[in-house]
Parts: structure tokens; sequence; C-alpha cells
């Protein structure tokens, strides 16, 4: 193997969203191999590389499900967003059905008027609330998240989504009560492989680690798939799973038995 890609929320991050000393340290061993490492997260620049600096080490980024890729310095190195004309459309037909929904532009964030806040994304973007009268303002957008945790109604908002964007926008359950608008063939797949092209790896040479329904496609696009312990992924026949959880260190655990660090 020569890179080696891993998922963040419920992979590398333990439960309370931190990297663990002995992820940070077998990620260094690896580093010290020759071997590349980059993180393929559905969160947004801002919030990813908050963790790449906690973990002192200078790898590549691969956010917003591959909207945005970045290089071992940071750099933006290519960015791939929904035309304006499309994320008006989109934000239209959630406004119109009272979804409300976080929609990402670089360091800004757009959400409907009047919806409550968390203040840790307000410390992490700027934040623009969208009036239904005045969505020709915004701009074209990286990601749309929606958070909803009634679980039928994350399946009519999904449903009402392929119904009018499926040939436009990639449509993912990112997680048990989030759904991910990104642009068409815009993945962490996409990223992994726009990555590999940049370092000459070939897909044969490349181990990705994930849990969640936006890492199957990059799991099933390189020759190494390692589905976290007792996760969504581990259920859907990926080859490789890891004996221990993210909150047990299970990528450090695997990385560290796999590569003899």
């Amino acid at each position: 193997m020569k890179l080696v890609v891993s998922d963040l929320d419920g992979t590398l991050l333990n439960n309370e969203s931190v990297v663990s000393e002995e992820t940070k340290e077998i990620i260094k061993k690896l580093r010290a191999k020759g071997i590349e490492f980059a993180i393929a997260t559905g969160r947004s620049f801002n919030s990813a590389n908050k963790i790449r600096e906690s973990m002192g080490i200078d790898i590549f980024l691969i956010c917003n499900n591959g909207a945005n890729i970045y290089g071992r310095n940071g750099e933006l190195i290519k960015r791939n967003f929904m035309p304006k004309e499309l994320s008006e459309r989109i934000v239209k037909m959630l406004l119109n059905n009272n979804i409300e929904f976080f929609a990402f532009d670089g360091l800004d964030c757009y959400v409907p008027y009047g919806m409550e806040i968390e203040e840790y994304l307000k410390k992490e973007h700027t934040i623009y609330y969208i009036e239904k009268d005045k969505i020709e303002f915004i701009p074209g957008f990286e990601k749309i998240l929606i958070i909803e945790e009634n679980p039928e109604r994350l399946i009519e908002i999904k449903n009402l989504a392929h119904k009018n964007f499926d040939t436009e926008v990639e449509i993912v359950v990112s997680a048990v009560d989030c759904i991910d608008f990104n642009m068409k063939n815009c993945s962490k797949m996409a990223g992994v492989e726009f990555i590999s092209k940049e370092l000459g790896i070939d897909k044969k040479d490349i181990m990705a680690f994930g849990d969640s329904g936006n890492d199957y496609k990059m799991l099933k696009c390189v020759a190494y798939p390692v589905a976290m312990k007792d996760s969504y992924m581990s259920e859907m026949g990926i080859e490789n799973v890891t004996e221990y959880s993210n909150d047990e260190s299970g990528v450090a655990r695997y990385l560290k038995k796999f590569f003899e660090l």
C-alpha cells in the first residue's frame, strides 16, 4: 500500500470527535515509512482542518464529500460545486417544503431564515440567513446538508430530492439522520481518484477506511477497503472489517498490525 485514506466521524475520530494519541502516533509512523495519508470527510474544510492541525501531520484533505480537495499544506487544489442556478432550485424546493438545511460555500454557511444554529458552527463559518423572496442572492454551493432525526421524514425528503434532482445531484444518506447533496459525480471516491492521480499511485496500492453511506463508493473503488466494526459499512459486504471500533482507535490498531508499525 502506498496511500491510506480515512473517513473522520465514526472512523478516525473517537466518540468525542477527537483523534486519539495512539492514532496520531501510528499515522506519523506510517508517514515516516513513505506512505501517504488522506482524510476523506463530509465535513467542511474549516472543521476538517482543525482536526488535521490537532494531529500535527501534513496530509491531504478531501472535504464536503469531494467538493473540495486540499494538498498537504492546506492549499485548495480542486473545487467541484453546484452552479448557482441549480443551488437556487434546490433551496427553493427545500424552503417550499419547510425542510431545514445547511448550505456550504467555502467559509460561509447559509441556512433558512429563523433557523437556530449551534454555537460551534458560528465559530467555524460566517452564517447567512436565506429568505424565500431573496433566493437569487445565494451563491453556488459545495454541499447542502439536511439533518432529520425522524426516519420516516428523512425517507420522504430523500425521495423528494431524487424525484426533483436525481440526474443533477449526488444524494447520499451519510448517517442515520443526515442527507448530503453534492454536484453530480462529486464523491469521496472521485476525491481519492484525483489524489491518486496527483501522486501517481495506482488503485491497487490504496487502502481506505469508512463507516457510513457516503463511504461506500470510496471503499468499493480501492483495492483494500476496510469497514469499521459494527458500522453500516460492515453490513454492506466490504471484504475487511476492523477488530476494534472507532472509539477504540480501530483504524490505528488495524494499521499497526497490517504495516507492522
